[in-house]
């Protein structure tokens, strides 16, 4: 009896970090850009805009970027996270965190941009480029968000 009793637990700890694991954001936290990938990497919110968008074409899979972090952290940015990118048939949505703040209290006089190298595994073509950043709750609102559509400007 006793054999039955800790495979059970077993089973049902194994099923417990199995949901768990599960929990990662796999949508969107406001409802729009629903075809985001499940499991994707989650940081602090940031938002982008193409450094020369003179630099882009139909055949362009590098995309350069500057980063900027949302939240206050006293002007710095800090780390970037890889690029979430999105691929549809007439949009290519991209979304770069940061990693977290640790700073404790921070002012707001606005966060420096960060230069990021996007490759796409496909050509943009005639897709338009959405900033993926947008679609979080917290920028849905922000002046940086006015509109989510990075290219064609």
């Amino acid at each position: 009896m006793k054999q039955k009793c800790t495979a059970g637990r077993l089973i049902g700890a194994i099923a417990v970090a199995l949901l768990l694991a599960g929990c990662q954001q796999t949508g969107p936290e406001n409802g729009k850009g629903a075809d985001q990938p499940d499991a994707v990497q989650i940081g602090e919110t940031a938002t982008w805009r193409i450094s020369n968008p003179t630099n882009l074409g139909r055949d362009s899979t590098n995309i350069e970027v500057v980063v900027t972090r949302l939240g206050c952290s006293s002007g710095v940015t800090g780390e970037t996270l890889s690029p979430v990118v999105t691929y549809k048939s007439e949009q290519i949505t991209i979304r770069i965190d940061v990693e977290p703040f640790g700073g404790g209290a921070a002012d707001c006089p606005g966060n420096n941009a960060v230069p990021v190298t996007v490759q796409l595994d496909q050509p943009l073509g005639e897709r338009t480029l959405i900033d993926g950043g947008c679609q979080r709750i917290d920028a849905a609102d922000t002046a940086a968000c006015e509109s989510d559509l990075r290219w064609p400007a």
